[in-house]
C-alpha cells in the first residue's frame, strides 16, 4: 500500500499534516489501533509486525519466539530488540508476571 493512503480497512501509514508518523489498523471501517511517533516508531512498529508474524509461523515454544523476535530485530537496530522485550516485560507484569522468565536476557532488569 502506498505510503499516505488512508483506507477503511487495513494497515495505513501515513504522514500527518503535523508531521507526526502514523501506523494505523482499520478494521471494519473502525479504527483499532493508532500509534503516532516520529520515522524511527513507525520503522519500529513496521518490522516488528513482519518479525512477529513470521515468529509465530515458524517457531513454535513462546520462549523460542520471543529468542526470536530478539534476534532478527537486533539485526536491524539493537535498541528496537531491547524495545520489544521491555514493551512484552510491561504486558506480562500486568497478569502473566510467570511469563517474564521467558524472555531474553537484554542485560537489564525487567
Amino acid at each position: 500500500m502506498p505510503v499516505g493512503l488512508r483506507t477503511n480497512d487495513g494497515l495505513n501509514v501515513y504522514v500527518a499534516d503535523d508531521g507526526s508518523y502514523h501506523f494505523a489498523y482499520y478494521e471494519r471501517g473502525k479504527l483499532g489501533v493508532d500509534n503516532v511517533g516520529n520515522l524511527d516508531d513507525l520503522l519500529y512498529w513496521y518490522c516488528k509486525g513482519i518479525v512477529r508474524s513470521q515468529a509465530a509461523r515458524q517457531v513454535g515454544d513462546r520462549e523460542q519466539r520471543f529468542a526470536y523476535e530478539y534476534q532478527v530485530l537486533s539485526q536491524f537496530n539493537p535498541e528496537w530488540a531491547k524495545r520489544r522485550v521491555r514493551e512484552l516485560a510491561a504486558m506480562f507484569r500486568n497478569g502473566q508476571p510467570e511469563d517474564l522468565a521467558l524472555l531474553p536476557d537484554i542485560g537489564e532488569p525487567l
